[in-house]
């Protein structure tokens, strides 16, 4: 169900230009381990500078 709902999210930031990074390093202060979300064309970080979102914080951001 979880990547079910990440494909989702994916498909969702992909029609705005965006892109959703999943960490891939082991954990620390500035890796968190879960998602940050990127511009498509720049590779500019636009929001969980640490890797701190979860799926359900980039569902709410999406929907803000």
């Amino acid at each position: 169900m979880e990547k079910k709902n990440e494909m989702q999210l994916r498909r969702s930031l992909a029609k705005i230009g965006l892109q959703l990074s999943k960490s891939r390093k082991q954990l620390s202060a500035d890796n968190q381990g879960e998602y940050m979300i990127i511009d498509a064309n720049t590779r500019a970080v636009i929001t969980g500078h640490r890797y701190d979102l979860t799926l359900e914080d980039v569902n709410n951001w999406l929907n803000e």
